[in-house]
C-alpha cells in the first residue's frame, strides 16, 4: 500500500481505525493548546492540531501524530499513479519527529482521560532509519532516530559546533547564531528554536511496511505511555 501525501495517509489511517473499532469517535486535526518552551526558557501556549484524536466509548482520548516523509518516486500501483514529492530536509524532519513526541507527552500530561498516545512515521527515505547522524558532525546530530537508537530525554539542542565560525557568530543576548549579515541561522527561528526536553527516553525500532518496485517503505511507531 502507498499514499499520495500525508493527508492521504491520515485519512486512510482514520478509516482503518473506525472500521476496526466502530465504537471509536475519530477527530482529524483537533486543535489543542500545547505549552512550548524556547531555548531562552520563554514559555508560550501554542494552539496546534493533533493529527488524529480517538475518543473511545468511555470518553478516554488517544492522540496520534503522523509523519509521511518521502523521496521522489513515480510509482504505478493497481492502475493508479503516485508521484511522491522529494521532501529532503531530513535535519528538520528529525527535529519535527521529536517535537511530535513532546507534544503527545504534553497532551497526555494535561488531560487525565488520556492514558496513551502514539507518534508514527512512514517513509521511503532510508536516511531516517539507517543513518546514525549521532556519529556524524551534522547539525541534527542529537535528533537522530535511526534503527536501534535511543531518543534521549534531555534535548541537547542543535549541534552548533558543526557551524563554520568564520561565517556564523554567537549572540549571547538571545542565544542564537547569526551569519555575517546578522541573519539568524534557520534553526534559531520559530519552531526550530523550541527546547524539547522529554519525560522519558524511547528506543527506536524501524520495521518494513511495504516494498513496491525499487521503493521500500519503513515505519517507526513510538508509544507514549509514561505514568
Amino acid at each position: 500500500m502507498i499514499f499520495h501525501s500525508e493527508h492521504d495517509l491520515k485519512f486512510a489511517f482514520a478509516i482503518a481505525l473506525k472500521e476496526n473499532n466502530p465504537d471509536f469517535q475519530i477527530r482529524l486535526e483537533r486543535p489543542v493548546d500545547i505549552e512550548m518552551v524556547d531555548r531562552n526558557n520563554k514559555k508560550s501556549v501554542v494552539r496546534a492540531p493533533i493529527d488524529i484524536l480517538i475518543i473511545d466509548k468511555d470518553g478516554n482520548t488517544i492522540p496520534i501524530e503522523l509523519k509521511y516523509k518521502t523521496k521522489k518516486a513515480n510509482i504505478n500501483l493497481d492502475g493508479e499513479n503516485y508521484l511522491l514529492a522529494e521532501h529532503s530536509a531530513t535535519d528538520s524532519g528529525r527535529f519535527s519527529f521529536r517535537k511530535d513526541i513532546y507534544r503527545i507527552e504534553n497532551y497526555k500530561s494535561k488531560y487525565s482521560n488520556c492514558k496513551v498516545g502514539y507518534v508514527f512515521i512512514l517513509t521511503n527515505d532510508e536516511a531516517y532509519s539507517k543513518n546514525n547522524v549521532f556519529q556524524k558532525d551534522n547539525i541534527d546530530k542529537y535528533f537522530s532516530f535511526h534503527h536501534g537508537g535511543l531518543i534521549n530525554r534531555l534535548d541537547k539542542s542543535w549541534n552548533y559546533e558543526s557551524l563554520d565560525e568564520t561565517k556564523y557568530t554567537f549572540d549571547k543576548n538571545d542565544n542564537t547564531w547569526n551569519n555575517i549579515q546578522s541573519k539568524k541561522h534557520w534553526s534559531c527561528n520559530k519552531e526550530y528554536f523550541y527546547k524539547l526536553d522529554l519525560l522519558q527516553e524511547y528506543v527506536v525500532d524501524w520495521k518494513e511496511y511495504s516494498k513496491i518496485g525499487d521503493s521500500v517503505f519503513k515505519y517507526c511507531l513510538i508509544k507514549v505511555d509514561m505514568q
